[in-house]
């Protein structure tokens, strides 16, 4: 019993490893603390890493990133600074301006357009982006409309948003801040090159802190011409959306080059969505002439990936000898 209790004890004196620069204990106390808090104002949590999922029986449901609360414990000795701060960080966040409070013009500058995961869902999740859904967008995947406030992103049932407005022209406002968002945004743009036996074997990552990197998928035409300005998309775009935070790009060659690259990019792609926090698609996409395909299909429990490539890929593999 000693010893369970002093393996308990080492837990908790352990990093936690969403939380950072508090323990596992002081980040248990800070999730207990906020989930009371908001339990108190008749709303739910739901946490994923840095973000607390919220649903509220008048505002619906909304992400809030948690860094600034994290910082502020982290800073403080106080010993109850997880409990007041908690209380101080919901009461801030539900009198947050909400979509019921903006007038027009406010509500149009901060709606966006983003690539939600469509599958893996818990039923409250399913319905929550089902009424929020503008299209599908890949297989596992759909364009969504979300409200972009200082605390929260908002997830918009469309039905709410018919009475401010025809849905038409509040997607344009989405998609125009979209496009604003992602080419103000400072953007870690890397180059992976194949080995010397295989250098098809290549392709780019592109990461920010942004909960809409992936999301740039939507305007791939607008987008990469600025974050890879030497990329060529005459044939089109081999492109995965594994995290919110990270977007993968492959040109499209013909050949061995483009047989090396699809092999390459899959297997990363369904890696990197398994692996990482915020998980959007684990697929591989092909985006040719304003048309988008999904590529690869991902059974998660048997890890087993397997690739379709279209019949316009099969001929450019084919390439001039008709073999590949």
């Amino acid at each position: 019993m000693i010893l369970r209790r002093l393996r308990r004890l080492r837990d908790r004196t352990r990093p936690d490893l969403h939380f950072p620069g508090l323990t596992r204990g002081q980040a248990g106390e800070l999730r207990s603390a906020l989930r009371r808090t908001l339990a108190e104002k008749g709303a739910t949590v739901r946490y994923d890493g840095r973000h607390a999922v919220i649903e509220h029986p008048r505002h619906g449901r909304f992400t809030v990133n948690l860094e600034n609360l994290i910082g502020d414990v982290a800073a403080s000795q106080h010993p109850k600074a997880a409990r007041s701060m908690a209380r101080a960080f919901a009461s801030s966040v539900l009198d947050a301006e909400h979509s019921e409070t903006l007038g027009t013009a406010d509500l149009y500058a901060r709606l966006r357009l983003r690539v939600a995961p469509t599958t893996h869902l818990v039923p409250e999740e399913e319905e929550v982006i089902t009424a929020a859904t503008l299209h599908g967008f890949t297989q596992d995947t759909a364009v969504t409309l979300v409200l972009d406030t200082e605390r929260s992103i908002q997830t918009m049932p469309l039905d709410r948003l018919r009475r401010h407005d025809d849905l038409d022209t509040l997607v344009r406002a989405a998609r125009n801040n979209l496009r604003s968002e992602l080419l103000d945004l400072t953007v870690h743009a890397q180059v992976h090159p194949g080995s010397e036996e295989h250098p098809g074997a290549r392709f780019r990552s592109f990461e920010s802190a942004s909960y809409y990197t992936a999301s740039a998928a939507i305007l791939l035409a607008e987008i990469l011409p600025a974050w890879a300005p030497d990329l060529d998309l005459s044939r089109g775009v081999l492109f995965a959306m594994p995290t919110r935070h990270i977007l993968l790009v492959r040109e499209v060659t013909t050949g061995e080059d483009l047989l090396e690259g699809l092999g390459r990019l899959a297997p990363v792609a369904a890696q990197v969505a398994v692996d990482g926090s915020h998980s959007v698609s684990p697929l591989l996409h092909l985006w040719h002439d304003g048309e988008i395909t999904t590529l690869t299909s991902f059974n998660q429990e048997a890890r087993e990936l397997r690739i379709t490539p279209t019949p316009y890929l099969l001929e450019l593999m084919a390439g001039e000898d008709g073999a590949f």
